[in-house]
């Protein structure tokens, strides 16, 4: 079985079910492969079965056979397609396949697309961007260990959903790991807890909403807070003052 770019520039596709699997099969272009809620697993002729998790991405060359499936319940993906050429910074030398951690740019995209409707103008228009940010950009150096990789898409998708409920364990599952490995490499490599990093985020964007004439209570519902008491038990943990200061501070 063969996937056919043929004479397109690219193609995208988003998949999501607890029942993703594919035969074996190869593709005329090359494939960049996007975990976005759980872990999934692939294998190359010849090879065992890999997991690979948001915040990674897998680089498929031309002609080299593969097949695919979800490891979780939770799952989904996106996947790009285009030719070889374009997305050369992603293959080291001699390799037909490449398994590394996504650059900065195409977290924050990814953040971006998870928050819009299949099939929309505006979510084609985000996969064209991650593929011209993946062709620019190319994968991030290896690090000691992918934790980095986790930890840094995991602080990507709080900020770019704030108003959203962060439940520990809904975390955990979109992202393929336990709650407790979750929890400790996000500590190690953004250097604080979950729950602490969520609440700054949104002190944070309270604030500029405040100092720019919201209400309080209108804030407190913009960052996903039900209630000014809650926002204002936020501000005296994070920076020892009340909302009020905020709009004071721009006055």
């Amino acid at each position: 079985m063969a996937f056919l770019l043929a004479e397109a520039d690219w193609a995208a596709a988003t998949v999501a079910g607890t029942d993703y699997a594919t035969g074996w099969h190869t593709h005329d272009c090359a494939m960049l492969l996007l975990p976005r809620t759980g872990a999934m697993l692939f294998e190359l002729e010849g090879r065992s079965s890999t997991a690979m998790r948001p915040g990674e991405a897998l680089l498929i060359a031309p002609g080299v056979g593969h097949r695919t499936r979800a490891a979780d319940v939770a799952h989904r993906h996106i996947v790009l397609y285009a030719p070889a050429a374009r997305l050369r910074h992603w293959l080291p030398a001699r390799r037909n396949w490449h398994l590394g951690l996504l650059p900065a740019g195409m977290l924050t995209l990814l953040s971006y697309r998870d928050s819009l409707q299949e099939g929309t103008a505006r979510a084609s228009l985000a996969e064209r961007l991650l593929l011209e940010e993946a062709v620019e950009t190319g994968p991030e150096p290896a690090a000691a260990e992918h934790g980095a990789a986790l930890a840094l898409a995991i602080a990507s998708h709080l900020s770019a959903r704030l108003p959203e409920a962060h439940a520990l364990d809904d975390l955990a599952a979109r992202f393929g790991v336990s709650r407790r490995q979750m929890t400790r490499l996000f500590r190690r490599h953004i250097g604080t807890s979950i729950t602490d990093h969520l609440g700054r985020l949104r002190v944070q964007e309270a604030a500029r909403r405040i100092g720019a004439g919201q209400g309080v209570l209108a804030a407190a519902h913009g960052v996903g807070l039900a209630s000014p008491s809650h926002l204002a038990r936020l501000f005296r943990r994070h920076t020892g003052q009340s909302p009020s200061m905020a709009r004071s501070a721009t006055e």
